[in-house]
């Protein structure tokens, strides 16, 4: 409704946090929708949090990777880097051969140099920085799989909640009929238990799910109790 083609009437109330439109631009869309029609005084009060949890078509490029695209663009630059320095390595070797091939090593004394401090400590640092680079490697990938866990945990107790939300809304339009239909009530109990019962959602859930010959006892128990 928001963003579809021929939808421009629509918008959105940030403050009661649901869907508006003119009343003549609701019918029109919901005579061709029909299933809408429940929405239109819904609020959605985790439409912003499910909006940039699921919407991926809301980025493009780069920013609309999942976790498993950016876990695996890690991997394939770590390969990149690991086949570069194997070539390098690859490389150099074929340089020392020629030249050994071309030098007349008859005329050199067989006396090798002996490796410098300086070597010594370059190569520390080399080995040092590389396994540095490997730890961080390693922590983000870590850091990336614990945050998917997580945006999936948070999704689906969002979702949980939106549903309970929308099961106490439907049982809040339904308690004044349900409660005249119970046998015995009076009118001043019905209108106390309608005036109290929606603020205590769990215990509405429970009204309805009893068995109509237990709800009258039921009732007056609620009201003796609050």
């Amino acid at each position: 409704m928001l963003s579809g083609k021929g939808n421009s009437g629509f918008g959105w109330d940030e403050h009661r946090q649901m869907v508006v439109a003119e009343d003549v631009g609701w019918n029109s869309y919901i005579s061709s929708h029909k299933v809408v029609g429940q929405f239109r005084h819904h609020n959605f009060p985790y439409y912003d949090q499910l909006t940039s949890i699921y919407a991926k078509d809301r980025a493009t490029g780069k920013d609309s990777q999942t976790t498993i695209d950016i876990v695996e663009e890690i991997d394939a630059d770590d390969a990149t880097t690991a086949n570069n320095l194997e070539e390098g390595n690859n490389y150099r070797g074929c340089e020392d051969d020629v030249s050994l091939d071309e030098m007349d090593v008859s005329a050199i004394q067989p006396q090798l140099p002996k490796p410098s401090q300086d070597d010594f400590i370059s190569s520390k640092k080399k080995k040092k920085i590389s396994d540095e680079s490997e730890q961080i490697s390693t922590s983000i990938t870590d850091v990336v799989m614990l945050l998917g866990e997580n945006i999936q945990t948070i999704g689906l107790e969002l979702s949980r909640s939106i549903a309970f939300e929308k099961v106490i809304q439907e049982s809040a339009q339904k308690s004044y009929p349900t409660l005249c239909e119970v046998e015995g009530l009076t009118e001043d109990e019905c209108y106390r238990a309608l005036r109290k019962i929606p603020d205590h959602p769990t215990q509405m859930v429970i009204f309805f799910n009893l068995p109509s010959s237990v709800r009258l006892e039921w009732v007056r128990r609620f009201l003796s109790d609050h």
